[in-house]
């Protein structure tokens, strides 16, 4: 027979599992598709767990860190944000977000095994908390026409050496998009020539070091001797379909969008890994989202489970198949073993699979956040201006070793 204190205590118990809280409200960064794509996951939870309520709202990606701010000013707001890759350091540095590291470390522990390496390290603190967890993914890949240039170049030389054959024969040879002419664009030269923004425990900036003039050197040529596009954001997928352009550099989404929205190019066109430079590396820059818990919320162990079940395979997979459907290419960032689930042929799956173990994302330092136009400035005064790489170099490691001394404290 059942006891009074043993029902009172199996209530209590009842009570403090996440399946009997009653709401979460979570914000995803980015347009109206957004809280689609998670849509899924919030079914299969719900499925699971038919006392819990969601509400899902989109956060436009300029507003998000103000509105996420304001909403730990006023303690209300969601429980459940996501966001870009900085956003984890920066707001959990000010109270924001849960320190994951130190609630759930299991949960830390777990996505750790299957989570985007580059990913992760970009957004764990140099201390090792980690606010936030892995969400999605995207990386830079080569793009070319298959008629235009028959075999694509591996190594930087080649790639000049194609450029030059396809500049003497009237085609405009290389266009960059993501990042064009600016420091995400600069970011995986930088990585082939091997070198790096900072050193690996972020107590200096190694940008100006004999391996980041070799790399900026390289990329300057690549607007100066070759010609790229230098506006913002060029138009890569029409310059493939007209011919006017043999080589493309952005990121994964265009293979959805050629494939969907250039039926012209049907047959045509390819993609593959970044050149290698002098160090034997095809580094991408790889960019993101992150997911985490706002500090005020009256659920956390709620919110973790939810969480927690978004890197489950089970979950995972109809993500990827719900983007599918909505014509998006979503990359897990928690599960990136799980990235060959996405709707692509064999051959670019391979590829995007090998690219994405030669990527990198930005740094983990301090005052990145604040330095990141330094180094745009340096890379656009020797584009642009003809500047010496060396010493402009030099005046983008100047602040942000200043910045490491200011925010790092």
């Amino acid at each position: 027979m059942r006891t009074p204190f043993a029902a009172l205590t199996l209530s209590a118990l009842l009570a403090a599992t996440p399946a009997s809280a009653e709401k979460l409200t979570i914000w995803v960064v980015g347009d109206e598709t957004t809280p689609k794509i998670l849509q899924p996951a919030v079914d299969l939870y719900k499925k699971d767990h038919p006392n819990v309520t969601f509400e899902v709202r989109a956060v436009p990606g300029d507003q998000a860190f103000t509105k996420y701010l304001a909403a730990l000013a006023s303690r209300s707001g969601p429980d459940i944000i996501t966001g870009y890759l900085s956003y984890g350091i920066e707001i959990g540095k000010k109270g924001g977000l849960l320190n994951l590291q130190e609630k759930y470390p299991a949960l830390v522990s777990s996505v750790r095994k299957t989570a985007n390496k580059g990913i992760l390290d970009s957004i764990t603190s140099v201390d090792g908390n980690v606010y936030a967890l892995p969400y999605d993914l995207t990386v830079q890949l080569m793009y070319y026409r298959k008629d235009l240039v028959k075999t694509p170049p591996r190594t930087w030389a080649e790639l000049t050496a194609t450029l030059d054959k396809l500049r003497a024969s009237g085609n405009k040879g290389l266009v960059q998009q993501w990042g064009n002419a600016g420091w995400v664009g600069f970011f995986p030269y930088l990585k082939q020539a091997g070198g790096n923004l900072y050193d690996a425990k972020c107590t200096q900036a190694t940008i100006n070091s004999a391996a980041g003039v070799t790399a900026l050197t390289y990329y300057a040529q690549l607007y100066t001797k070759y010609k790229g596009p230098t506006d913002g954001w060029p138009d890569m997928e029409q310059g493939l379909e007209n011919g006017d352009y043999a080589l493309g550099m952005t990121g994964n989404w265009s293979m959805q969008s050629i494939r969907t929205g250039r039926p012209k190019l049907a047959g045509k066109w390819g993609i593959t890994m970044l050149p290698k430079g002098p160090s034997g590396k095809s580094t991408a820059f790889e960019g993101g989202s992150l997911i985490g818990i706002m500090s005020y919320t009256r659920v956390p162990d709620l919110a973790a489970d939810f969480i927690k079940q978004l890197y489950s395979t089970r979950t995972t997979v109809a993500m990827i198949k719900g983007a599918n459907e909505l014509g998006t290419l979503w990359l897990p960032a928690g599960r990136q073993d799980l990235v060959t689930q996405v709707n692509l042929p064999a051959d670019q799956k391979a590829i995007l699979m090998r690219q994405l173990s030669d990527s990198d994302g930005p740094p983990n330092c301090p005052g990145w956040e604040q330095s990141g136009d330094a180094v745009q400035k340096a890379v656009q005064q020797v584009v642009f201006n003809g500047a010496s790489p060396k010493a402009a170099l030099d005046d983008a490691a100047k602040t942000m070793n200043a910045n490491l001394s200011k925010y790092g404290k």
